[in-house]
């Protein structure tokens, strides 16, 4: 038995359009981001225009067209940056060193997995998403000052 060809669609990928058509009141067009999520389309349909070749997925474009969460783009360093800053952020809100340490974005040397670790806090905490943007932003543009380590919270306080 052969596997159909859109297991090949990763869902939560960006997609673009490969084949222009008309879908959702809209002509797409070759190259465009096919933000089916954010219209709320039936997967299932989605998944039939991806096995048929109207629909593909495209790392240069995604980068080009600055789509999804972008953190592929960062280097370990960066990354690390941008820990420390959304850690930053997550200091004021704590106020024990316990507290802290549970609430805070945990950080890691491996690369991907450092990935994996921010996206699970994005997911705990979508309070924090707009900072999320504007810190990896001033990274990817190289206009964020390094930030060390958000200092401790003593228990005591």
């Amino acid at each position: 038995m052969t596997h159909p060809s859109y297991l090949g669609w990763q869902v939560d990928w960006p997609i673009f359009v490969k084949t222009p058509f008309t879908a959702d009141g809209k002509n797409w067009k070759r190259q465009e981001h096919f933000n089916w999520l954010e219209r709320n389309l039936n997967e299932d349909k989605v998944a039939t225009l991806y096995s048929i070749g109207y629909l593909y997925h495209n790392p240069d474009l995604q980068a080009q067209n600055k789509v999804g969460d972008r953190l592929a783009e960062l280097d370990q360093k960066q990354l690390t940056a941008l820990v420390n800053l959304l850690n930053s952020k997550v200091k004021p809100k704590t106020s024990t060193k316990n507290e802290y340490d549970n609430k805070k974005c945990k950080q890691s040397s491996i690369s991907d997995k450092q990935r994996g670790l921010i996206r699970r806090f994005l997911m705990s905490n979508p309070w924090i998403a707009e900072d999320f943007v504007a810190f990896r932003d001033s990274i990817l543009k190289g206009t964020s000052a390094p930030i060390s380590e958000p200092e401790t919270i003593s228990d005591t306080q």
